[in-house]
């Protein structure tokens, strides 16, 4: 006897939906940023040098130490110049006594010169040694005043307030004239140097920087003070390329509280343009590489909950979004994170909705 066997087809299950994260497209702005890095400088680095040729007997400051501008820094060893100044001063009164006795020998003898009492020859004698008595006070005050300028100079003074940034002698050294002693430093502002081509300094409202001293607000990030944003603005623009071919500019920010010190490797963004009420959506749901003005795909989200790859046309991008010239409308979601395995038709399901809203 045969026996038949009957049975249904077994059903073919749908694949799971595809986990995604997904975006909306939206209305926003697109920020453009120019970045740059650099080393933070002291705005005012003031060499302070020897004014005389003496030793130093005494420092009045440790290393490090802030200081005012009018305190006294340092004394050298007076007796020698002392004693220059005594002598030069002695000089002086010698030579006026000179002068003066002088004066009323050529007085005396200037109407017997008239009535031709004495020779003329005489006279002219009794002249030239006024002059020259006169001549060697007039040395003598010079002598005197350089003397006692040395004297003033004995005691070395800050020329401006900030901090003692380095030192350069001990006591016992010999200073000679024009030697370095202290380099003081102000630290209250701080500028991040940079160095830019034309074509990132384009950019920037540099004729502004160069005739008002102000081109505009950056933000500086230090990379040994993670997590801090200093505010800082664009002061100063090089007008002459370098032989690099690179134009400096420098980020100036605010440092009363010392936070910020010479060398540290700082980073700085400035906003150079801002694009009002666009079409964006966030550059990590671009299927290819980044290109201002081309096309692009992105993988949208039917309202089936079904992957579809549109080509669209992007415009400006910034650091997170990209402007949708065509090809996408706002209230419609693009799927961010697993759109690298999603092909048209597939099924997903957004785990994590993020808006592109600020």
């Amino acid at each position: 006897m045969l026996m038949f066997a009957c049975g249904k087809k077994q059903e073919t299950k749908p694949p799971p939906p595809i986990k995604v994260s997904a975006a909306n497209v939206e209305k926003g702005v697109i920020e453009q940023n120019l970045y740059m890095s650099g080393n933070l400088r002291f705005i005012r680095d003031t060499t302070v040098s020897s004014q005389v040729s003496a030793q130093v007997t005494s420092i009045e400051v440790r290393d490090g130490q802030p200081v005012s501008a009018g305190q006294r820094l340092l004394l050298f060893d007076d007796s020698t110049i002392r004693a220059i100044a005594d002598q030069a001063r002695g000089t002086l009164q010698k030579d006026i006594a000179s002068e003066q006795l002088a004066k009323i020998d050529m007085d005396k003898n200037t109407p017997l010169a008239k009535t031709g009492a004495i020779s003329e020859l005489t006279f002219d004698q009794k002249v030239s040694a006024y002059q020259t008595a006169h001549g060697q006070v007039v040395a003598d005050k010079g002598a005197l005043a350089k003397a006692e300028e040395d004297l003033k100079n004995t005691v070395v003074v800050a020329p401006i307030t900030g901090i003692l940034s380095n030192r350069f002698v001990e006591v016992g050294d010999w200073a000679s004239t024009g030697g370095k002693l202290f380099q003081i430093s102000d630290y209250t502002t701080v500028y991040l140097e940079t160095y830019l081509s034309d074509r990132d300094v384009a950019s920037l409202d540099f004729s502004k920087v160069i005739q008002q001293g102000y081109g505009g607000d950056a933000e500086v990030t230090v990379d040994s003070l993670p997590g801090k944003k200093f505010k800082g603005k664009i002061g100063y623009v090089q007008a002459v390329v370098n032989q690099n071919q690179l134009f400096q500019v420098r980020l100036y920010i605010d440092n009363k509280d010392l936070k910020l010190l010479e060398g540290m490797y700082a980073r700085g963004r400035v906003l150079v343009k801002s694009i009002p009420d666009v079409v964006r959506v966030p550059v990590e749901s671009l299927l290819e590489q980044i290109r201002n003005n081309e096309g692009n795909a992105v993988v949208r989200i039917a309202k089936d909950n079904k992957a579809q790859i549109v080509q669209i046309r992007i415009g400006a991008t910034d650091d997170h979004y990209a402007e949708v010239m065509d090809g996408l409308t706002p209230g419609e979601k693009v799927v961010t994170d697993g759109k690298e395995i999603l092909s048209t038709g597939q099924p997903v399901e957004i785990t994590n909705d993020a808006s592109l809203s600020k």
